[in-house]
């Protein structure tokens, strides 16, 4: 029981998809498999900028499709998929400092293979609030519960992903970097997960009519954990390395999509044994009306 246990434990890592039954809710984008077919590579118009880029008051509709493929790197072999549908309403507020934000997902709805068992169930809808300034991402005091919980944890990490600090002009070629430090739980484990991540602004694009700036994002993440697991105890150590493409609107001031690829390389340490898993992930954020 315990090697399947860690197989739904290692997708509820920090900069993962998360896992809970169905839930009711409108019809909702179908997730897409981690590896479709080749995509054209978007437009890049020969405009340099300079741009500008802030983010404005109001209420954003997100759904999010979040697809993984994990696979157990032994003799057994063991491979699994899961798919994620959620959506998420991101309002800000426009305040002195910068702005105050609250997001509430009201659909989070997954898929699994045959080799995950029972999974952890949410009450819906849930929400977090915080505020955005000074490029500082700052949440809300939580409860112990919330602060536990694998459905909190993704919120915080989409928050991260969705309020980035850019630059107040942009122009091609303009590159920066951050770091990102996300404290989350899983299973009742807590868990540590350090992020490096590189920006380079592409030019500008189109998307679905709308003229978007594009910037491109690699990231580094080391994730790390220690806890108890079904009664047994567990550590954990992982690397990750990732890109994401933001379509920055900037007449609107709205982040209109957001694609993030991830292969993580992860181990879970027990008393008698160490299990090695490969997890490849893609999430895709895309504003609707």
């Amino acid at each position: 029981m315990i090697q399947n246990r860690l197989l739904i434990w290692i997708l509820l890592i920090s900069f993962s998809i998360g896992c809970t039954p169905p839930q009711s809710a409108p019809p909702i984008t179908t997730p897409q498999p981690v590896n479709p077919a080749p995509e054209s590579p978007p437009t890049v118009n020969p405009s340099t900028g300079p741009w500008s880029f802030k983010y404005a008051a109001g209420h954003l509709s997100y759904q999010i499709a979040r697809t993984a493929v994990v696979e157990r790197l032994d003799s057994l072999g063991q491979r699994e998929i899961t798919t994620n549908a959620a959506h998420e309403l991101l309002t800000l507020d426009s305040t002195e400092q910068g702005i105050g934000f609250t997001v509430v997902v009201d659909t989070f709805a997954t898929t699994t293979q045959g080799l995950i068992g029972a999974i952890q169930p949410t009450e819906l809808p849930a929400q977090i609030s915080g505020s955005f300034a000074n490029n500082v991402l700052t949440i809300n005091g939580q409860s112990g519960n919330d602060r536990c919980s694998p459905l909190s944890t993704v919120l915080i990490t989409d928050l991260h992903n969705l309020l980035v600090p850019f630059p107040p002009v942009l122009s091609s070629g303009v590159t920066w970097t951050d770091t990102v430090d996300i404290q989350g739980c899983q299973s009742g484990v807590p868990t540590l997960s350090h992020t490096t991540r590189s920006y380079v602004v592409s030019g500008e694009s189109s998307y679905e009519g709308q003229v978007v700036i594009m910037v491109v994002r690699a990231d580094t993440t080391r994730a790390e954990g220690e806890g108890g697991l079904q009664q047994h105890r567990v550590s954990t150590a992982g690397n990750a390395s990732g890109k994401a493409i933001y379509y920055l609107n900037q007449a609107t001031g709205q982040v209109v999509h957001l694609t993030l690829n991830q292969t993580l390389d992860l181990s879970v340490t027990t008393v008698a044994r160490q299990y090695r898993f490969k997890q490849d992930s893609k999430q895709d954020f895309r504003i609707v009306p």
